[in-house]
């Protein structure tokens, strides 16, 4: 701990200062002490009141601090930071009860840009149509629009629909699509421009909405439980497969029934059997809407043509052989959900 200045050395101080014409390398110099010590003292000095002639009297806010006191602010610091802990611990692994006692769909949009020149809107329209059917909810990916940042902005040039008309695309799908959201997953592109913040107040009170990265329970009345871990984007790619970063996060990470990515406009999906834990999961890699993509064009990347979409079919009964069944083609696992309902 920092020895006190003494009353001795602070008057010292304050005549030094003065004989020196308030020039603090001076008057260190004159007591043979280093500048930053000579600044410390003056401060303190100040602090105590004893830098001003006794020949002034100033209002009262001079050499007062009228600042919120640091005890204050660090008794605050302390309940925020309490109350973002267990915010952050809620939101992993939350559950989502669902009231449905049949089969059900779980539609998984891939990411939409939905504003951009090459977003597939003619298959966009037939999925949310698909979605909007009896006993099918939904999970976004992310990405819903472009909403270019930085240099990317230049980008707003070369696309018909403006940021403007971007946003009342993205509140259109959230809220007057027809489709019922379970969740929606924000990507890189969602997050830009103070983007969570726009996201979050639209659906705050309709959806739940998280960056990145949402693991969620569907719980349901006869007492089965889904898991689902979905991410925008997850570490790891290969050349050699697909699903390779979606592999990773299912052998390294917590069980879960379901993973699903989107991010990298490339299509995959497998049902696992994880032998080493006595689990399986589905593994799902959406592709998502974008096509004509100039970047997968620049740097040589094949465009897939699958997978914009998945359909899981989950049947929440005690006597299902096969919890999880997903489809690629959507409207076929739509028809398969109806006829399992009926």
């Amino acid at each position: 701990m920092q020895k006190p200045i003494s009353n001795e050395e602070l008057t010292r101080t304050i005549e030094a200062y003065r004989e020196a014409d308030n020039n603090a390398s001076a008057a260190a110099k004159a007591l043979g002490i280093p500048r930053s010590t000579m600044q410390s003292r003056v401060r303190a000095a100040r602090a105590a009141g004893l830098m001003t002639s006794p020949n002034v009297e100033f209002p009262a806010f001079v050499g007062g601090d009228d600042d919120t006191p640091i005890e204050e602010i660090l008794r605050r610091k302390s309940a925020d930071f309490e109350r973002t802990l267990s915010a952050a611990n809620a939101k992993k692994w939350f559950t989502i009860r669902l009231n449905e006692s049949k089969p059900y769909g779980l539609m998984l949009f891939g990411d939409p840009h939905i504003d951009d020149n090459g977003c597939n809107m003619p298959l966009l329209q037939r999925h949310i149509e698909v979605a909007r059917r009896d006993g099918i909810y939904s999970v976004n990916i992310g990405d819903t629009t472009n909403n270019w940042v930085g240099r990317l902005m230049r980008l707003y040039a070369d696309q018909d629909t403006s940021e403007k008309t971007a946003k009342r695309l993205a509140e259109w799908f959230m809220f007057d699509s027809g489709i019922t959201w379970l969740c929606w997953v924000l990507g890189n592109h969602d997050l830009w421009n103070r983007g969570a913040e726009f996201h979050k107040r639209l659906g705050v009170d309709h959806v739940p909405v998280l960056d990145w990265h949402a693991q969620f329970k569907i719980a349901h009345p006869g007492g089965y439980e889904l898991k689902v871990d979905a991410a925008h984007g997850r570490k790891g790619n290969s050349i050699w497969n697909n699903i390779h970063s979606t592999l990773r996060a299912a052998k390294l990470n917590e069980h879960a029934d379901l993973f699903v990515t989107g991010h990298t406009h490339n299509y995959a999906m497998e049902d696992i059997e994880i032998a080493e834990r006595g689990t399986s999961a589905w593994l799902v890699q959406l592709r998502g809407y974008k096509y004509m993509d100039s970047h997968a064009l620049l740097h040589g990347f094949a465009e897939h043509q699958r997978g914009s979409s998945v359909l899981a079919v989950v049947d929440p009964r005690k006597n299902a052989r096969t919890r999880v069944i997903c489809f690629e083609d959507v409207e076929q696992g739509a028809n398969y959900l109806e006829w399992l309902r009926k």
